[in-house]
């Protein structure tokens, strides 16, 4: 798959999904490490240390050395990340991954808004034909967020997860590119992102 070089930041009404930068890293640590977030995300609450500022810089390296990753940024301050990843090209196809690690910015729709706006870029800008998304079965808020943009439910991974003793479902979204033109008025053959204003 051929990313546009520099990977371009995409602003939304409320956001900037942007390359990181050196004060993200104080964002991060910041954020430290929510029990209700990381159990959302797989992990288990009872093993959580804190976050150290090696940590912090870590993530935003990962990040960085990711060819298609942003930082979400809300109100000037880093909140989390959306990524593409697990392309296959000949099948046009791709998988996104998010977290929001800030409490305060949970319930807010900010999440459908990321997910909105990287969904444009995927088949607008990338041509992409399908993206998949997998999410913990008790994660609702996440599904529905999921479900605001256009994905679909298209299975279940039973007892895929071990968190903190016990075994969890995967659920399995999809979203095809023309379900997505229907929902947003799109005619065959329009290519102009909708929602999300490409920057440089």
């Amino acid at each position: 798959m051929i990313l546009p070089s520099p990977l371009p930041s995409l602003r939304t009404q409320r956001l900037v999904l942007r390359r990181p930068l050196p004060s993200d890293i104080a964002d991060r640590l910041a954020l430290g490490r929510d029990p209700e977030i990381y159990r959302y995300l797989g992990a288990d609450p009872r093993k959580l240390s804190p976050l150290t500022d090696e940590q912090a810089k870590a993530w935003v390296e990962n990040i960085a050395s990711h060819p298609a990753a942003w930082v979400i940024e809300h109100q000037g301050r880093a909140i989390g990340e959306i990524l593409i990843d697990n392309f296959v090209e000949a099948d046009r196809r791709a998988g996104l991954i998010i977290g929001i690690l800030d409490p305060a910015a949970l319930g807010k729709g900010l999440g459908t808004e990321a997910i909105r706006a990287v969904a444009e870029f995927c088949f607008d800008v990338l041509a992409l034909h399908k993206l998949s998304m997998r999410v913990l079965s008790f994660n609702t808020r996440a599904i529905r967020a999921y479900e605001r943009v256009g994905f679909v439910r298209e299975g279940i991974e039973r007892e895929s997860a071990l968190i903190a003793g016990d075994w969890h479902d995967d659920v399995i979204v999809g979203l095809l590119k023309r379900e997505f033109d229907a929902l947003r008025g799109h005619t065959k053959g329009s290519g102009e992102l909708a929602g999300a204003q490409l920057r440089s």
